[in-house]
């Protein structure tokens, strides 16, 4: 029996060393797909905050001069620059508390990701210990196979399905098998529900039942590892920032972008030498400021389309961080790197275990 053992630890050991020699797939479609998220994140970046500059530098001639003719027409002009001071503080108000939301806002989001990649770098050594030391345990066995797919299945439903945007195929399946998964797939699960998942529903209990009998060992205490590591994986996964806090973000930034025309209004109304005149009055010095400004107005226009363009572009960013899967910011692409030598070791050992089977069967 123990030279059983060793002759099983011998031709695992053997098998591992030639699986560092397994020429992995290319990593060209590793980096197409990569680029592919970064190309759609900077389209949903980018485009956005171009639009919205190009807006507001257009119409911002025509706002500025309604607000003139109504500041014009309105105030008195001893106290114009009364109504520019305090339009200069509102200004100043409400850009510091919106400096001040989005950063504490970006740097949560941002310890966020780096927190599931650390968790994810746990989970996938954890995994890739687990499926050796079930190797050793229970290679040459009939409960070898059931414990490479349970392990498979964590793999493809939990570590991949729970992370990525949508779940892989399994990797045991043919080119056009997975071709043809691939068109069905279905969007991954939340982080809760896959914490809410019964037991007998979990993967890695049907590898405790089939190896961990009568003492725990050391089979136990990785799985107990590994679910440590999926625990603090899908807690950085799950939102803690709410829609509502970026959809209010959205509105102190639409304040604080609609304040500048204000700013600009009185500046305008006071440089006129505006006052409380007639409607003549006011036509008059409507039209001299549009005449006279015109070249200024559009200075002014692009400073501020080149302000809603930070601004937009900001806010899309923090959108991306906050979005959990399918950006440039998130770990898809990532991990799918990080687990492709593990799918393809699980692979190979599921045909080793095929074969062994069916060896046994025939002898």
């Amino acid at each position: 029996e123990d030279f059983t053992k060793l002759q099983s630890f011998t031709a695992s050991a053997s098998w591992g060393s030639s699986a560092s020699n397994i020429s992995f797939p290319s990593s060209l479609p590793a980096r197409r797909e990569r680029i592919a998220f970064e190309l759609r994140t900077f389209l949903r970046v980018l485009f956005p905050a171009v639009l919205s500059g190009a807006i507001a530098a257009a119409f911002l001639p025509v706002v500025v001069s309604r607000i003139s003719e109504f500041v014009v027409s309105t105030t008195a002009a001893g106290k114009l620059p009364m109504l520019n001071d305090v339009v200069t503080s509102f200004l100043s108000l409400v850009s510091l508390l919106y400096s001040i939301l989005v950063g504490q806002v970006f740097g949560f989001l941002y310890s966020q990701q780096e927190a599931l990649y650390l968790a994810l770098f746990d989970e996938v050594t954890e995994a890739k210990s687990l499926l050796e030391q079930v190797a050793l345990v229970s290679q040459g066995r009939t409960m070898y196979s059931t414990c490479l797919n349970s392990i498979a299945r964590y793999v493809r439903e939990d570590l991949l399905g729970g992370t990525m945007t949508m779940a892989p195929p399994t990797p045991s399946r043919s080119t056009t098998q997975r071709s043809n998964h691939e068109k069905k797939q279905s969007p991954s699960v939340t982080p809760s529900l896959l914490l809410s998942a019964r037991p007998a529903d979990d993967p890695l209990e049907a590898i405790l039942y089939l190896t961990s009998v009568g003492i725990p060992g050391h089979v136990y205490d990785t799985v107990r590892s590994l679910r440590q590591a999926r625990a603090r994986r899908l807690g950085a996964l799950q939102r803690k920032v709410p829609a509502i806090h970026l959809i209010m973000l959205w509105i102190l930034g639409g304040i604080m972008m609609v304040s500048f025309p204000m700013l600009v209004g009185v500046g305008d109304a006071i440089a006129g030498g505006g006052g409380g005149g007639g409607a003549a009055t006011m036509t008059v010095v409507a039209g001299d400021m549009l005449r006279k400004g015109r070249r200024m107005w559009s200075l002014q226009g692009i400073l501020f389309g080149v302000a809603t363009f930070a601004l937009v572009m900001t806010k899309c960013v923090l959108g991306e961080l906050w979005r959990t899967k399918g950006g440039a910011y998130n770990v898809d692409s990532v991990l799918k790197v990080m687990v492709r030598g593990l799918e393809v070791e699980l692979e190979q050992r599921m045909v080793d275990a095929k074969q062994m089977l069916k060896r046994s069967k025939e002898g």
